[in-house]
Protein backbone atom coordinates (compact mmCIF):
# COMPACT_ATOMS: atom_id res chain seq x y z
CA UNK A 1 0.00 0.00 0.00
CA UNK A 2 1.22 3.36 -0.36
CA UNK A 3 1.52 6.36 1.95
CA UNK A 4 -1.06 9.29 0.47
CA UNK A 5 1.27 11.77 2.36
CA UNK A 6 3.60 10.91 -0.49
CA UNK A 7 4.68 13.18 -2.92
CA UNK A 8 2.46 13.08 -6.10
CA UNK A 9 4.70 11.85 -8.45
CA UNK A 10 5.89 8.78 -6.08
CA UNK A 11 1.89 7.57 -6.15
CA UNK A 12 1.65 8.50 -9.72
CA UNK A 13 3.60 6.00 -10.30
CA UNK A 14 2.97 3.21 -8.14
CA UNK A 15 -0.97 4.05 -9.44
CA UNK A 16 0.68 3.43 -12.96
CA UNK A 17 2.73 0.49 -11.57
CA UNK A 18 -0.15 -1.07 -10.15
CA UNK A 19 -2.37 -0.54 -13.48
CA UNK A 20 0.07 -2.01 -15.92
CA UNK A 21 1.48 -4.73 -13.73
CA UNK A 22 4.82 -2.49 -13.62
CA UNK A 23 6.17 0.25 -14.51
CA UNK A 24 8.45 -1.58 -17.61
CA UNK A 25 5.25 -2.60 -19.20
CA UNK A 26 4.18 1.18 -20.37
CA UNK A 27 6.10 3.72 -22.59
CA UNK A 28 7.49 6.56 -20.40
CA UNK A 29 7.71 8.60 -23.78
CA UNK A 30 3.88 8.60 -22.97
CA UNK A 31 3.68 10.28 -19.61
CA UNK A 32 3.45 14.09 -19.49
CA UNK A 33 4.25 15.86 -15.90
CA UNK A 34 2.95 18.85 -15.40
CA UNK A 35 3.29 20.58 -12.03
CA UNK A 36 -0.29 19.64 -10.78
CA UNK A 37 -1.42 16.74 -12.77
CA UNK A 38 0.36 13.86 -15.29
CA UNK A 39 -1.35 12.47 -18.34
CA UNK A 40 -0.87 9.04 -19.88
CA UNK A 41 -1.84 8.26 -22.91
CA UNK A 42 -2.88 4.52 -23.43
CA UNK A 43 -3.33 2.64 -26.29
CA UNK A 44 -6.13 -0.12 -26.35
CA UNK A 45 -9.09 -0.59 -24.50
CA UNK A 46 -9.58 -0.62 -20.73
CA UNK A 47 -11.74 -3.86 -19.13
CA UNK A 48 -12.53 -4.50 -15.63
CA UNK A 49 -12.10 -8.65 -15.48
CA UNK A 50 -10.53 -10.32 -18.17
CA UNK A 51 -7.18 -7.88 -18.58
CA UNK A 52 -8.36 -5.92 -15.88
CA UNK A 53 -6.46 -2.83 -16.20
CA UNK A 54 -9.42 -0.38 -15.45
CA UNK A 55 -10.62 -2.10 -12.25
CA UNK A 56 -7.10 -1.80 -11.40
CA UNK A 57 -6.90 1.50 -12.17
CA UNK A 58 -9.89 2.16 -10.17
CA UNK A 59 -8.31 0.91 -7.01
CA UNK A 60 -4.73 2.09 -6.99
CA UNK A 61 -6.78 5.39 -8.11
CA UNK A 62 -8.28 4.92 -4.05
CA UNK A 63 -5.69 3.51 -2.62
CA UNK A 64 -3.10 6.23 -3.75
CA UNK A 65 -6.09 9.52 -3.03
CA UNK A 66 -5.50 10.07 -6.43
CA UNK A 67 -8.15 11.81 -8.98
CA UNK A 68 -8.42 9.69 -12.49
CA UNK A 69 -10.07 11.35 -15.66
CA UNK A 70 -10.16 9.08 -18.47
CA UNK A 71 -11.24 10.66 -22.16
CA UNK A 72 -10.43 10.02 -25.61
CA UNK A 73 -6.71 10.82 -26.94
CA UNK A 74 -7.12 9.41 -30.98
CA UNK A 75 -7.53 6.30 -32.79
CA UNK A 76 -7.46 3.52 -30.14
CA UNK A 77 -6.30 5.93 -27.16
CA UNK A 78 -7.46 7.29 -24.31
CA UNK A 79 -5.68 9.72 -22.25
CA UNK A 80 -5.64 8.80 -18.39
CA UNK A 81 -5.55 11.82 -15.92
CA UNK A 82 -4.20 11.96 -12.79
CA UNK A 83 -4.35 15.08 -9.63
CA UNK A 84 -3.52 14.59 -6.93
CA UNK A 85 -5.77 14.95 -3.62
CA UNK A 86 -5.26 16.20 -0.39
CA UNK A 87 -6.36 13.02 2.00
CA UNK A 88 -9.56 11.23 3.12
CA UNK A 89 -11.20 14.68 4.56
CA UNK A 90 -12.37 18.21 3.35
CA UNK A 91 -14.31 19.60 0.51
CA UNK A 92 -14.96 17.21 -2.73
CA UNK A 93 -12.40 18.79 -4.79
CA UNK A 94 -9.76 18.21 -2.15
CA UNK A 95 -10.29 14.99 -1.02
CA UNK A 96 -10.32 11.17 -2.17
CA UNK A 97 -12.76 8.64 -0.93
CA UNK A 98 -11.30 4.89 -0.30
CA UNK A 99 -12.36 2.29 -2.46
CA UNK A 100 -14.75 1.24 0.71
CA UNK A 101 -16.34 4.04 0.64
CA UNK A 102 -16.76 4.62 -2.79
CA UNK A 103 -18.50 1.00 -3.03
CA UNK A 104 -20.76 2.23 0.01
CA UNK A 105 -21.60 5.20 -1.79
CA UNK A 106 -22.23 3.56 -5.24
CA UNK A 107 -24.32 0.66 -3.77
CA UNK A 108 -26.09 3.07 -1.46
CA UNK A 109 -27.44 4.74 -4.68
CA UNK A 110 -26.17 8.11 -3.99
Amino acid sequence: MIDINAPFKERAEWLLSRTYRGLHHIDAHRIKWEKRYCEYNHVGDLSTYDYDSLTRLVIAAHDACIRVTVSPSGPNMVKITLWPRDGREGSISDRHATIEQAIETMRAGE
